[in-house]
C-alpha cells in the first residue's frame, strides 16, 4: 500500500481532478498515510502542500505538527496574487 500512497501524494500537485482525488483517497486511507505524506511534503508545490494541509486537517494526526513548521511561510509565485504593485516576490508583509 506504500507505492500507492506515494503515488497519491504526488497527485496533490496534479492537474485538474486529480489533487482532489487523491485527497480523498489520502483521507479515506486515514492516519496510515501520514509518514509518506510527511516525507513528500519537500517535493510538492505551492498547490500539492495546500492540498496535503487539507489532509492534515482532516485527519487530525500530532505527527504532522513538526511537518507543517518546516514549510515555507511566504506561498510561491503561482499561489500569490498577482496585482500592480503587490510586493516582490519573497518580501515580507508590513504591518
Amino acid at each position: 500500500m506504500a507505492s500507492r500512497v506515494d503515488e497519491l501524494v504526488q497527485q496533490l500537485d496534479g492537474g485538474a481532478e486529480e489533487p482532489m482525488d487523491a485527497r480523498a483517497e489520502l483521507i479515506h486511507i486515514g492516519r496510515s498515510a501520514v509518514p509518506a505524506i510527511i516525507e513528500g511534503l519537500p517535493s510538492l508545490g505551492s498547490f500539492g502542500r495546500m492540498t496535503a494541509i487539507e489532509v492534515f486537517e482532516a485527519l487530525r494526526d500530532v505527527r504532522c505538527g513538526p511537518a507543517l513548521i518546516g514549510l515555507p511561510t511566504i506561498p510561491g509565485p503561482e499561489m500569490a496574487p498577482q496585482m500592480p504593485g503587490s510586493r516582490p516576490e519573497g518580501a515580507l508583509p508590513s504591518f
